[in-house]
């Protein structure tokens, strides 16, 4: 991949549905650590790498994503299982730990 398409906008931000105004590297990072505390259950990490996400796994598998969607369905495949982010015992187990939404 070239270093032109990690310049190219996507769009608005998920995780930012008010539009604020702070610059994107700031916004990726609050992302990034998110999505790590999100991931931690399954013993997946993120790092940016040029505009986009790398997915690693413990064995040493990586892959990059882009967007959302493409991240939960490399890490089932990486995981060789379903993963549910949405799952009401696991949501609830991260607010327990207080690392929900704390960003």
């Amino acid at each position: 991949m070239c270093g032109v398409c990690g310049l190219l906008d996507n769009g608005p931000q998920w995780s930012d549905p008010l539009r604020q105004d702070i610059p994107l590297r700031q916004l990726r990072l609050r992302q990034l650590a998110l999505l790590n505390r999100t991931l931690k259950p399954w013993r997946l990490s993120l790092t940016e790498f040029h505009g986009q996400w790398l997915l690693a796994s413990p064995t040493g598998q990586q892959v990059l994503v882009h967007s959302l969607d493409r991240l939960w369905k490399e890490a089932e495949k990486m995981l060789h299982q379903a993963i549910d982010p949405l799952d009401d015992a696991w949501l609830a187990s991260l607010e327990a730990k207080g690392e929900a939404y704390a960003c």
